[in-house]
């Protein structure tokens, strides 16, 4: 267990504490090799490569699966919000744990994380990276249009 990790879920709330001890005591007990890290400020676990976190939020714990938009099928109580890859879903109780069957959801996600690593797919589509990079070229140029055009107009005043 990482001592970063222990201070982050130390300093949460002490009904939150109890739910991320016991999230991380699922993870360890379902995944044999996991490791534990503490990367963006958050809980974060790798098992052939980074596949979930847990993050406190206002509702609850956020537990949430690097591959969680290839998990949707099986778990459809996961919300891939806004997010490329991430889904996730919100835990407010020890309940919600059983209802949501988190136990279950660990084990595909290490099992589907180990599978994609084994078969090189990659976490982003390529699909999904050409958008990004189409968007981030548009917006380049679209500043660089602006930028020249605020020059000119400068430059006949």
């Amino acid at each position: 267990m990482n001592r970063l990790v222990d201070q982050y879920i130390e300093s949460l709330p002490e009904e939150k504490q109890e739910l991320c001890e016991y999230i991380r005591q699922l993870i360890f007990e379902n995944v044999h090799g996991v490791e534990e890290r503490f990367s963006y400020k958050l809980p974060v676990y790798h098992y052939f490569g980074m596949f979930m976190f847990m993050n406190n939020t206002k509702e609850g714990i956020d537990v949430a699966f690097m591959r969680g938009k290839d998990l949707l099928a099986a778990f459809p109580q996961l919300e891939p919000k806004d997010r490329a890859i991430i889904a996730s879903v919100c835990i407010k109780n020890k309940k919600d744990i059983a209802n949501y069957d988190v136990p279950q959801m660990i084990i595909t996600a290490a099992a589907w994380n180990q599978e994609a690593k084994q078969l090189k797919i990659p976490m982003v589509k390529k699909e999904q990276q050409q958008k990004r990079k189409l968007k981030r070229n548009n917006a380049y140029c679209f500043i660089k249009r602006n930028t020249a055009l605020s020059s000119n107009d400068e430059a006949s005043t």
